[in-house]
């Protein structure tokens, strides 16, 4: 039976074994439902597109007044008058705020695009401290912010700061990368950036290799540092013996740590830093002449061959006499990377 729905009369209804509920008498289909723990829950209760079972909550009471849940159901009951479904438009607009949230490029980069970069790309860390630095100033703008108009503002920024327009180009790619993921995650609709194009440059590219003279400079360097070694290690002896104590024992050539035969190999093979840290014995085949890159180290996710020139082959063997069988080439601390 209906009743008034008031403070007082909302606030005598007992809780029963089971859910129970009161309609009120002004307002059609505005119901209370008691729960058995005691809780009571303001409920608008309608027909929709033939569904005669919807139901629309308006809080909780406690949370939520008597007279405010009626003005609520009042309201949603004018939407359905007028064709609108009322719990499909707060499930739409929650949908919409969670969108919105993420549409900041911060928070997008916290809560997705972070995940999914360490599990794609292997400088993750380095490229999501790059973006967060490059743009400081756009963090808290919403990512449809961030259109061509935007971003020509931001290049000219950074060349009148002295950034280079081949730099430029590369850091406006990790925002477009980012932009380009929000799509496929659908927070966005469409690319911002879509059609800009980037800043043209001298091609030429820089010479990446050593001059004979450079060359010769770097190994007379580290053949200084080589003897400078061994001359510490032959004087620590001499002290150790003259204490009564074992010296440490001698090492054959002119390889006394990784220094000398990791430059030799990088300088004969064109190795990367990250993939000389990465390389391990089973990857080198000294009787083949032949070194593998993995596709897991290698800068282009692509494994590579590499023939082993006379002077790469003889350091790798000189250097193999002195290390175990199996590991890292130029292992770290305890045998790590």
């Amino acid at each position: 039976m209906p009743l008034k729905l008031t403070k007082t009369s909302v606030t005598v209804l007992k809780p029963k074994g089971k859910p129970y509920e009161r309609r009120d008498s002004a307002v059609k289909g505005f119901v209370v439902r008691v729960l058995p723990s005691g809780t009571k829950v303001f409920w608008l209760r309608y027909s929709f597109g033939g569904n005669r079972s919807c139901r629309f909550k308006l809080g909780v009471f406690g949370n939520v007044s008597v007279e405010g849940a009626r003005a609520l159901a009042t309201t949603a009951a004018g939407e359905v008058a007028k064709g609108i479904n009322p719990q499909a438009r707060k499930t739409s607009d929650r949908v919409k705020a969670g969108r919105d949230r993420l549409t900041k490029l911060r928070t997008f980069l916290d809560d997705r695009f972070e995940s999914w970069a360490k599990a794609n790309m292997k400088s993750w860390s380095i490229q999501l401290k790059r973006i967060r630095s490059d743009f400081k100033d756009q963090l808290e703008q919403p990512m449809t912010d961030l259109h061509r108009i935007a971003a020509e503002r931001i290049r000219q920024k950074w060349q009148k700061g002295g950034k280079q327009p081949r730099t430029i180009n590369r850091d406006m790619q990790r925002l477009q990368s980012v932009l380009s993921r929000a799509v496929e995650a659908g927070v966005l609709d469409r690319h911002p950036l879509r059609g800009l194009k980037p800043m043209k440059f001298d091609k030429a590219g820089r010479v990446r290799y050593l001059s004979a003279t450079e060359e010769a400079a770097l190994r007379e360097a580290l053949d200084r540092r080589e003897a400078r070694l061994r001359a510490e290690r032959m004087r620590y002896n001499t002290w150790r013996i003259a204490r009564h104590m074992d010296p440490l024992p001698d090492r054959d050539g002119d390889l006394l740590d990784h220094l000398k035969p990791l430059t030799l190999v990088a300088l004969n093979t064109g190795l990367r830093r990250g993939e000389l840290f990465s390389l391990q014995w089973s990857d080198v085949k000294l009787a083949e002449g032949m070194l593998t890159v993995r596709a897991a180290t290698a800068k282009t996710g692509q494994t590579r061959h590499i023939p082993l020139n006379t002077e790469a082959a003889a350091v790798l063997a000189s250097w193999r006499k002195r290390q175990s069988a199996a590991g890292f080439v130029f292992p770290g601390a305890e045998g790590a990377r």
